[in-house]
Formats: structure tokens, sequence, C-alpha cells
């Protein structure tokens, strides 16, 4: 059960974080500050740290196997970003496939070092 509490409040920081996000990039957008190469790869960059910091928190929360809490949290962002691009877009194809896969070496990564971190 603790464990499960653990992934649902990393899921409500990493809502909100992709939120916050979201509102940033779209008033940049929105003001033609940024063009649209730059913002896929500030996207990229930052929904990557998105992920290593989720993976690492809920690495340093676990007891061990800090790779395998880090892809509990990648898979279930995964799931939930899945779930977000089929409601406002339509089936994702094998480049977002690729993607979702570095994202979730990205968590991957974040747990291990989260678990290393932790303190005994």
């Amino acid at each position: 059960m603790k464990k499960i509490n653990n992934i649902l409040f990393n899921l409500g920081y990493f809502l909100v974080s992709l939120i916050i996000y979201l509102i940033i990039i779209t008033t940049f957008s929105y003001f033609n500050l940024i063009n649209y190469k730059t913002i896929s790869i500030i996207s990229f960059i930052t929904l990557n740290i998105l992920f290593l910091i989720n993976g690492f928190k809920l690495g340093k929360r676990s007891d061990k196997k800090g790779y395998l809490s880090g892809i509990i949290m990648g898979l279930s962002m995964i799931l939930l970003l899945l779930f977000l691009s089929i409601i406002f877009r339509s089936l994702p194809s094998i480049k977002s496939f690729i993607y979702f896969l570095v994202l979730l070496l990205s968590s991957t990564i974040g747990g291990m070092f989260g678990i290393n971190k932790r303190k005994s």
C-alpha cells in the first residue's frame, strides 16, 4: 500500500509539473517568442528531466531495486501520457513509442540514482 501511495503521489507531482510547463510553453508559443522546432527540443528535454526526477524520488523512497521503481514510475507516467495523447490527438506511432522508451530509460536511471542516494 505504501508503494502505491508513493506512485500516486509522484504521478500527482508529475501532472502538476506538466500542467505548469504546458502553461509556460503555451504562453511562449502564443506570443511567438519561440519557434516550433525549439519548443519540441525544450519539450523533449523537460519531459526527460521530469521523468528522471520522478524516478529519482520513487527510487529514494524504495527499499531495494531502484531500477524497478524507476521502471514502474516510468510505465505509469507513460500510460498516463498515452491515455492523454489518445484522448487529445490520435493513436501513437512508432516514433512516439521510441520517444516513450527514451522517457522510460530516463525514469529508470533516475530510480537507480535515487536508490543510491537514500538515507540508510
